[in-house]
């Protein structure tokens, strides 16, 4: 059954704290606070897990398999009661990523059959892949169709930016929509209108695009570091307060935190600094708002 995103505000499954409402955490495969990419061990992503149903997330995202991060992360979220929605990363466009995906795909199986279907919400191809519409839908429906053809459930999708799925409604074509939105990029939002610019402006384009549909906020957060961009200011302060109304927001979406903790790998001190662990403090603050 399809459902509208105000029609998937009574599917919101009961959480451990009942003050976060967010659908889960996103978290990259890399350890935070290193200039360099440095893998995450399975005791850090014990760690990771375990904050988050510690604080109420029910589950957790990741963009990537590297790492052995599909294994560890699912480990981790076994022991925790968490769910994983899975993603796999393309190196390039479709074409020059094709073998890493089929080959991630075999490491999905292997997946699903240790940890079982009910441990992955979902499996995304490609975050944000820069290709056509086209080349895009078609390896997510090849990898749809060789998933159900040998019993594996679940659902298949690729995730891209909220703005391109909503000028490119082929992108709603999957088993459910993903898109991301930070209403920092907006320059006209500041953070404490992060929560009604998913609502108000992300919200209604999409299902304008795509209809009723089940939809996922796969990445929505705001960066504590790096530029201002006109009325978006970032600060720990500024964090903070778009967490707060987003968190607020999910309590009608399904929104995934962005990100776990901050990664100084990335490029410029606005992407390094969207983390949130270590930072802001949830239970005492943010998810006491709504």
């Amino acid at each position: 059954m399809k459902l509208t995103f105000a029609a998937t505000a009574a599917l919101l499954p009961a959480l451990a704290l009942a003050a976060n409402h967010f659908r889960g955490l996103t978290a990259a495969n890399a350890i935070g606070g290193n200039g360099a990419y440095t893998c995450r061990s399975q005791a850090q992503w014990n760690t990771l897990a375990n904050d988050a149903r510690n604080t109420g997330f029910t589950s957790i995202r990741i963009e990537g398999f590297d790492c052995n991060a599909l294994d560890m992360a699912s480990s981790a979220a076994a022991a925790a009661g968490l769910q994983v929605m899975a993603g796999i990363y393309v190196n390039g466009n479709i074409a020059q990523g094709m073998v890493g995906i089929n080959n991630d795909v075999q490491t999905f199986v292997a997946a699903y059959k240790k940890y079982g279907a009910g441990r992955y919400i979902g499996l995304t191809v490609g975050n944000e892949v820069n290709d056509s519409v086209y080349n895009i839908m078609q390896k997510v429906y090849d990898v749809r169709g060789y998933l159900r053809s040998i019993g594996v459930s679940t659902p298949v999708s690729t995730a891209h930016t909220w703005v391109f799925v909503r000028d490119n409604p082929e992108m709603c074509n999957g088993d459910f929509g993903a898109a991301n939105a930070h209403a920092f990029f907006d320059p006209n939002t500041q953070s404490g209108g992060a929560g009604n610019f998913l609502l108000n402006v992300v919200r209604p384009a999409l299902d304008r695009a795509c209809g009723g549909k089940v939809w996922y906020i796969t990445e929505s957060g705001w960066p504590s570091r790096g530029n201002r961009l006109n009325q978006a200011q970032p600060s720990l302060g500024d964090e903070t307060s778009a967490l707060t109304q987003l968190n607020c927001a999910a309590r009608s979406m399904y929104v995934y935190a962005f990100e776990y903790d901050d990664q100084y790998w990335k490029n410029g001190a606005t992407e390094q600094s969207f983390g949130i662990f270590g930072k802001v403090d949830l239970n005492g603050n943010i998810l006491k708002a709504c």
